[in-house]
């Protein structure tokens, strides 16, 4: 981490061109600039408006609106002159609109600890169990459930604009720790391409947003991009043994430190299910020491692990780590556990990917006398998945209930309808209810003492967007209301 701090008089158009590398046009030292935005209905006077090339939607469309709102300069891949205002040709728009940022902002993330997180699930356990043993009150969380906390949207991976903002004001209060769960898409374009990374993690990888990237292959490609950015002093932190953790590393520049088992850095081993969490013992650079962890689930053993790794590197001794780790909470939505009078468990969980959802149905198949999951599939978006959910759901569950999970702009029933030919295959029968709330009321109607109801999915979000409306809803209120608390 590095202590220097760009202020606020440097903030010239000339200096974001020397920033990025490109010849400054006349006059940009006098042009004072505010913030950079990539919405140009976000500009103020005084921005500097991104003309970012989209496939849906091009940003060189939305100039002239920039500039009739204050931009005072433009970035884009156009060299096409804009009238009154300097337009500065850059030729990857994404990746200087990160650099931008990270200008106006003063490159905030040098004067934090800045950890990423990256990997299909796991990305939000991991960061918010790394706070919790980091210390809560000298970390911030850039992610999907912090972001909903903070009234944005519900975006794994905000903008650059707004991490860089974020960061600033984590320098603001005095903190010392940052963590971003790090997406996919939000790597593939260049949304933390600015950001100084000390320690990035990698979960796993399974089979998600194919529909954006058209491959496995690109899709892990996209996720490597993470640790062959990586500066040489920082510290990459990947599971033993997994053969998409040893492709995310191989040839980086960083160094490497594993967990799991066998020969990994941070062993982990002896792991015991406690009917309430876990136990296991943990070894680190000589020393083993008992660990608790108080999260069911299996897979949390392995997100308690990689959230010690990134602490113990972090600097933390691994007595007060595993101390810490004894006393978290869980995540709001993943594997949230309520219970009525009648001794029927439901859990609420964020599992909306095929291992995501085998892994919790794995896990909550052994304890229950019968099984109910009722979960659906974004509209707009993979769509080769939907039938591999359907098929696990129908081979785990002992009754399935498909409903709508943030339908967008599609046909809701057409999508239960392509998840229902996996339940099929899996030797399921599909009951597609497509009001959510009238499904989870079905789902625990019957219920007895014994029996547990999965609704997967949603988690912690608090709404369901149909069309382009985001209408309220609340899997746990819905429960809340039929009398289940939680547990």
């Amino acid at each position: 981490m590095s202590t220097e701090c760009a202020s606020g008089p440097r903030l010239s158009l000339a200096g974001l061109a020397d920033e990025l590398g490109i010849q400054p046009p006349r006059g940009a030292e006098a042009i004072r600039i505010r913030k950079v935005r990539e919405d140009s209905r976000r500009i103020e006077p005084g921005d500097v408006f991104v003309a970012i090339p989209g496939t849906q939607d091009d940003g060189a469309a939305h100039i002239a609106d920039a500039v009739r709102r204050g931009a005072v300069a433009i970035l884009s891949p156009s060299p096409e002159p804009v009238a009154d205002v300097p337009i500065l040709q850059v030729e990857d728009a994404r990746q200087c609109a990160a650099l931008a940022a990270a200008y106006v902002e003063g490159h905030p993330t040098r004067n934090l600890l800045t950890i990423g997180v990256t990997g299909t699930n796991g990305k939000t356990t991991v960061c918010h169990l790394a706070a919790q043993i980091l210390g809560e009150d000298q970390t911030t969380i850039i992610g999907t459930v912090a972001n909903v906390a903070r009234g944005m949207p519900s975006v794994t991976t905000p903008p650059a604009e707004t991490i860089q903002r974020i960061a600033r004001e984590s320098v603001s209060r005095g903190q010392r720790n940052l963590l971003i769960e790090a997406s996919s898409i939000g790597i593939e374009q260049s949304r933390v391409a600015a950001v100084d990374f000390d320690i990035a993690a990698f979960t796993h990888l399974s089979h998600d947003h194919l529909d954006a990237h058209g491959s496995m292959e690109a899709y892990r490609q996209a996720k490597r991009r993470l640790f062959v950015d990586l500066a040489p002093s920082a510290v990459a932190v990947v599971p033993k043994g997994d053969p998409d953790a040893e492709r995310m590393v191989a040839g980086i520049d960083a160094s490497v430190i594993t967990h799991g088992g066998g020969d990994a850095d941070l062993k982990v081993s002896d792991v015991r299910n406690t009917g309430t969490g876990f136990s296991f013992s943990v070894g680190w650079r000589g020393d083993r020491l008992a660990a608790t962890l108080p999260l069911p689930g299996r897979h949390n053993v392995d997100n308690a692990a990689a959230a010690l790794g990134i602490s113990l590197v972090a600097g933390m001794e691994l007595r007060q780590a595993i101390e810490r780790l004894a006393e978290v909470r869980p995540v709001a939505g993943r594997y949230e556990v309520l219970a009525d009078s009648r001794g029927t468990k439901a859990v609420i969980d964020y599992a909306h990917t095929p291992d995501a959802l085998r892994r919790i149905l794995e896990t909550l198949r052994p304890g229950a006398k019968h099984l109910t999951v009722v979960f659906g599939c974004q509209g707009g978006s993979d769509q080769l998945k939907r039938p591999l959910m359907g098929e696990i759901a129908g081979r785990l569950a002992d009754r399935v209930i498909l409903t709508s999970d943030n339908p967008k702009s599609e046909d809701p029933m057409a999508i239960l309808d392509q998840i229902a030919a996996g339940v099929r295959r899996g030797g399921g029968e599909p009951e597609r209810v497509v009001d959510r709330r009238v499904a989870i009321e079905a789902s625990v109607a019957e219920s007895r003492a014994g029996d547990v109801v999965l609704i997967a999915g949603k988690g912690h979000e608090t709404y369901q967007i149909i069309g382009a409306e985001f209408v309220p809803h609340s899997d746990r209120d819905v429960l809340a209301s039929m009398g289940f608390t939680s547990l």
